[in-house]
């Protein structure tokens, strides 16, 4: 009877039914697994599309933050400042709460305090300006001053360069200097010193700075990228090579109220490619000038991108053959002339696909979207990119290039670049889609083209890291693009790999939603001189398909169904190209 009842009180206390003398926890949670916890709750809380249920779960994530022991959490102190007022800002920005904007701000502000060297201090900098914008704008513009200066090298600089020049343009402030900002004394700053005398109203335009050139460039094919702190107009022209008097082809580039960086280097020398000299000039106090000089310009084109500001140059030329001085070379017919520089029919057609370059999107500190369990887009589509490559050279024999093979950034222009550079005859970018709904789901793919509908400019929005509103300023850009740009073929191959995705996969898979071949102008298919689409391949914020995406036979098995949609399309071309050589 004894030895029953200690086997009972035994079995209570494992239950918890009895009370116990000193609990000990099975495992104690690291200050790294409880900021982990937190971040996915927060994800998770930021999908609730009910208001009230938002806002509190927003405020028990900063409760169980605060309750972290210091002591515990010093190495991620910047991270749990800056999620603090991540909870704190989106709070404030649905209830227009003072007390939210307060603690945001402070925490934003004590991160850059006390940890200066944090890859989050210049990004807290940034939102502590944008907190303040419009309720304090001269505070605001301190913030995003010192994102400028301080942080020089990081990438909230050209935005926060920006959002000075949207100041001083809307209230007339007047920019500081690197002198100004280094001089002045510490302590309480001088708001007569970013004031202007004039009205608002008279005030010029603010002076934008060109402050880095970037160049990628191969023997017939140079991509040159200004970056500039915001918004400018400019004017182009062009000068052929004149091999007798040894003198170089030049593009050129005037831009208006636009001054030079004092940091920038302002003469690039290059060799081995048609590029061979980058000069930026300061023509007079508000033109900028930038000459391409080359051995020879067949074409080339300037297009604008935003966020950050961008002049992008794409030039296309071939070094001219060296002909011995005392003979003349015969010129050829125009024909001939017009067929050299001209591709042939039927690489226009796709019949000649022998490199294909695949982007992966996202990369390095660029992780695109999130799922609410905490997987990176830009993992996902890597992974994508990687099980595609094989097929694709498998399948249909094709030299397959990636734009990235790890985790690393690229610039969108410098992926098309790389297409390009390549020669390559198809480009194939890989996303995955993402929502605040949660239940969404479905595979869509698209081609360069205005938006037709809101989810489609949405969805661009996203890609190109933009505001929907900017993406209605892309319709003069791509007007000027469309005749340079394969739309008709980019089509056709949207629309197969679109079919062969959601016909195949619904062969193995439930509830396979086809969202159909759509248009939109995403920055990383701009000015891509080969067949391009984009596919956002699943929801990586619905549960099911981020399930999916995970898993290793679901990526092998959506990799073969996007090759079958490749081969369709260059079977397609090749019965369109054989028609149209019938007599």
């Amino acid at each position: 009877m004894k030895r029953r009842l200690n086997f009972l009180l035994f079995a209570l206390l494992l239950c918890g039914l009895l009370p116990c003398a000193k609990a000990t926890p099975a495992f104690a949670e690291t200050a790294e697994q409880i900021y982990d916890r937190v971040a996915r709750q927060f994800r998770d809380a930021l999908a609730i599309s009910h208001k009230q249920r938002k806002m509190d779960a927003l405020y028990q994530c900063i409760i169980q933050l605060q309750n972290m022991k210091p002591e515990n959490g010093n190495a991620i102190q910047d991270k749990c400042h800056y999620l603090t007022a991540q909870c704190y800002h989106y709070r404030y920005d649905t209830l227009r709460k003072q007390a939210d904007l307060t603690a945001a701000f402070t925490y934003y502000r004590l991160l850059a305090k006390k940890f200066p060297q944090s890859p989050l201090a210049d990004d807290a900098l940034f939102l502590a300006g944008v907190l303040l914008m419009d309720t304090k704008p001269d505070e605001a513009y301190d913030q995003f001053s010192r994102v400028v200066s301080e942080y020089p090298q990081g990438d909230m600089k050209l935005k926060a360069a920006q959002k000075m020049a949207e100041l001083e343009k809307a209230i007339g402030m007047k920019r500081l200097t690197k002198r100004d900002a280094f001089d002045r004394p510490k302590g309480k700053p001088d708001r007569r010193a970013l004031r202007q005398s004039p009205p608002p109203q008279e005030t010029e335009p603010a002076v934008v700075e060109l402050d880095r050139i970037q160049h990628w460039s191969v023997n017939d094919y140079t991509r040159v990228v200004l970056y500039l702190s915001g918004p400018v107009t400019y004017e182009q022209n062009s000068a052929a090579a004149d091999p007798k008097k040894r003198r170089l082809g030049t593009v050129q580039i005037r831009i208006g109220n636009c001054r030079l960086d004092s940091g920038l280097k302002e003469r690039i020398r290059l060799t081995d490619t048609i590029l061979k000299e980058i000069h930026a000039t300061q023509a007079d106090p508000t033109t900028v000038q930038v000459v391409l000089s080359t051995e020879a310009v067949d074409t080339y084109r300037v297009f604008s991108m935003q966020d950050p500001s961008r002049l992008i140059v794409d030039v296309r030329g071939k070094k001219p053959a060296r002909q011995p001085e005392e003979r003349k070379p015969a010129q050829p017919r125009q024909e001939e002339a017009a067929s050299s520089s001209m591709p042939s029919l039927a690489r226009q057609l796709a019949l000649e696909v022998k490199r294909i370059v695949l982007d992966p999107g996202h990369g390095g500190k660029d992780k695109g979207a999130t799922s609410p369990w905490g997987i990176h887009e830009k993992d996902v589509t890597l992974a994508l990119a990687k099980a595609l490559k094989k097929t694709l050279e498998t399948r249909t024999g094709c030299e397959v290039i990636l734009t990235r093979t790890r985790d690393r950034y690229l610039s969108l222009e410098e992926r098309t670049a790389i297409a390009n550079a390549q020669k390559a005859d198809l480009f194939i970018s890989i996303h995955t889609n993402a929502h605040e709904d949660r239940n969404l789901c479905g595979v869509e793919t698209y081609f360069l083209n205005l938006a037709r509908d809101k989810e489609s400019a949405r969805v661009a929005a996203f890609e190109n890291a933009t505001s929907t509103r900017k993406i209605s300023d892309l319709e003069a850009i791509l007007h000027d693009l469309m005749l340079s740009t394969k739309v008709n073929e980019s089509a056709k191959l949207a629309a197969e790999v679109q079919s062969r995705i959601v016909s195949r996969l619904r062969m193995r898979y439930d509830t396979i939603r086809d969202l159909g071949t759509k248009q939109a102008p995403f920055y990383v298919l701009l000015g891509a001189e080969m067949p391009s689409i984009l596919i956002e391949t699943a929801f990586i914020t619905n549960q099911r398909e981020e399930r999916r995406l995970r898993d290793r036979h679901f990526q092998e098995y959506l990799a073969s169904a996007i090759a079958n949609g490749v081969e369709g399309f260059i079977r397609r071309m090749k019965e369109t190209a054989r028609a149209g050589e019938r007599p």
